[in-house]
């Protein structure tokens, strides 16, 4: 726990042109649902590829048991539009060595999964991966970027869950939600978060932060401690 991906042998590296398998990315969006569906093993969806449906059966089957084992990671960012979020029952309170000291405006930790968060990271840190990778498998491709750049530290993304932003140009903000610049520095992503919490109202401002740990879309999202942060 957590398991990997069978099929990633199917494709070839982040850089390739012809990009990762059906397979490989079918096992790890399935992977994802599953570890995020407490209530049972997620349905397949219905796609032209026959590979990508059978792989996604399996890795829905391979999350739900780790889920079962290890935890749940109910929240997620969702393509298909702001507030479709899930707030999981328990929470962690941050580690202090974000800055060397508690830190009083992001106190909770959330486990989530899903390549949404990850994919401005990925554009900040490789660039020249292939598109074919952003889709199932943003995490291997971030995590992978950074071994090859010998950092492995954190990342930290500005993001606001409030709905209605207008502004295009990426898969974050085209899905309608707000986010800032991807840095290294919690006090840097931590104060751009903040400035933006202060010109919205309602706003569920927040810092997604990405560990590379393994291969998956893991990432925590550390909820801006202002105002009204319950989520629906």
């Amino acid at each position: 726990m957590p398991r990997t991906n069978p099929h990633l042998e199917d494709g070839g590296g982040v850089g390739d042109v012809f990009g990762p398998s059906h397979e490989a990315r079918g096992w790890q969006a399935g992977y994802d649902a599953g570890i995020g569906s407490p209530h049972g093993v997620p349905a397949t969806p219905l796609v032209r590829v026959g590979g990508f449906m059978d792989a996604f059966a399996e890795g829905a089957a391979a999350g739900s048991t780790d889920g079962a084992a290890g935890g749940w990671r109910l929240w997620a960012v969702r393509e298909e539009g702001p507030g479709a979020v899930t707030r999981p029952p328990g929470t962690e309170p941050v580690d202090s060595g974000e800055t060397g000291d508690a830190a009083p405006n992001f106190p909770l930790a959330w486990p989530g999964v899903g390549p949404l968060p990850l994919l401005p990271m990925l554009t900040h840190s490789a660039p020249e991966a292939h598109a074919a990778w952003t889709t199932q498998l943003a995490g291997l491709a971030l995590r992978r970027a950074l071994a090859a750049q010998g950092d492995p530290g954190r990342l930290y993304l500005p993001v606001c869950l409030q709905p209605e932003h207008s502004l295009t140009g990426d898969a974050v903000l085209d899905a309608g939600y707000w986010h800032g610049t991807v840095s290294g520095s919690f006090g840097t992503a931590g104060r751009e978060a903040a400035e933006h919490a202060l010109v919205r109202v309602p706003h569920f401002p927040g810092l997604v932060r990405y560990r590379p740990e393994d291969d998956h879309n893991f990432w925590e999202w550390l909820p801006l401690a202002q105002g009204d942060l319950t989520l629906p």
